[in-house]
């Protein structure tokens, strides 16, 4: 619960309109446009993240470079490529751990774009190719933590490539930065559901610090990226809960995040009935199930479990652990 005066309100307002503009900026790259669309989730942004990601998947060769495969792997991520996106996807990742990190004895360029890397991984975890996934990590290993150490690398990027850490197993250790000027990145991230709150950085006190970053630091000072993640950070603080003039608290309705063509086609197969009474685990054993997930491209794994989450989510159905609890208070 994060009180806000009537004051911080308007201040609030501005500031996110502020972000809002420095986020949404011609000059961005594809890869900012993409990543700032998985961020926020808005409906706005949809048909643009499906051009993008549609546009990626076409690209073969030396076209389909490190970029393209990151904005593939956001919207793998998001759930939004077919099952022929999908490979084009694998032969991307195939492609990128293949390249070598040092150039003129020189780290290449992708090494240090964290955003980048954190495409390229979410979309290895969605394909869940063992030996895709093998080539990947042993790729990444080469260079992470070199770029997590540099000493230009900002406190930002270190959240993301620590958040790149775990889901990679946390293989190198990298720790998440608890700073305070770190706290919205944090907020995102965990948002997005790509690393969860810890003891060391309670959910509430990140929440309290995002907002007091949005109306104190001006966005126009922001890269675009993080000025996208403040504005994630900040809109989930808000869908959370409010304490407006101290007449207690404004939930978000849970149903607030949209949801792609493909997962719902998924939600109708599964229904309803099942999300609130299984876990996912026990959805993706179900023989009613099996086919209509292959057929969307989601063998037991990874990829299905993220795509049930973001259907919970956004339908505001129980989590599976919320189930699994709601079971055992029973018996």
């Amino acid at each position: 619960m994060v009180p806000v005066s009537t004051t911080s309100e308007f201040l609030l307002a501005d500031a996110r309109a502020a972000l809002r503009r420095r986020a949404s900026e011609e000059s961005r790259t594809e890869l900012s446009r993409a990543f700032g669309a998985w961020l926020l989730r808005d409906t706005n942004l949809d048909s643009e993240f499906a051009s993008l990601v549609r546009e990626a998947a076409t690209r073969e060769g030396a076209r389909q470079d490190f970029h393209a495969v990151a904005i593939l792997g956001f919207g793998a991520d998001a759930g939004l490529l077919a099952a022929g996106e999908i490979e084009a996807l694998k032969k991307g990742l195939r492609r990128q751990a293949g390249r070598g990190v040092v150039i003129d004895e020189l780290p290449a360029a992708f090494c240090s774009d964290a955003v980048g890397v954190l495409g390229v991984v979410l979309g290895t975890k969605v394909v869940a190719d063992t030996e895709v996934t093998d080539q990947v990590v042993k790729w990444i290993s080469k260079f992470l933590k070199r770029s997590y150490d540099a000493e230009r690398t900002e406190e930002w990027q270190r959240c993301l490539f620590a958040a790149v850490d775990l889901q990679l197993g946390s293989l190198l250790n990298l720790s998440i930065p608890k700073s305070l000027g770190s706290a919205d990145v944090r907020t995102a991230l965990v948002a997005r559901g790509v690393m969860e709150a810890g003891g060391d950085w309670p959910t509430d006190q990140d929440a309290q610090h995002t907002l007091s970053l949005a109306m104190r630091e001006l966005p126009d000072e922001l890269p675009h990226d993080r000025a996208a993640l403040r504005l994630a950070a900040v809109e989930s603080v808000i869908q959370a809960t409010v304490v407006v003039g101290g007449k207690g608290p404004a939930s978000a309705p849970k149903g607030s995040q949209p949801l792609s063509e493909r997962d719902v086609r998924v939600h109708d197969a599964i229904g309803r009935e099942r999300f609130c009474s299984l876990t996912n685990a026990e959805i993706m054993r179900d023989t009613t199930v099996k086919k209509p997930l292959r057929a969307e491209g989601l063998d037991p794994g990874e990829a299905a479990k993220r795509c049930l989450d973001r259907i919970r989510n956004a339908k505001g159905y129980p989590l599976s652990r919320e189930v699994s609890k709601k079971r055992a208070s029973r018996n």
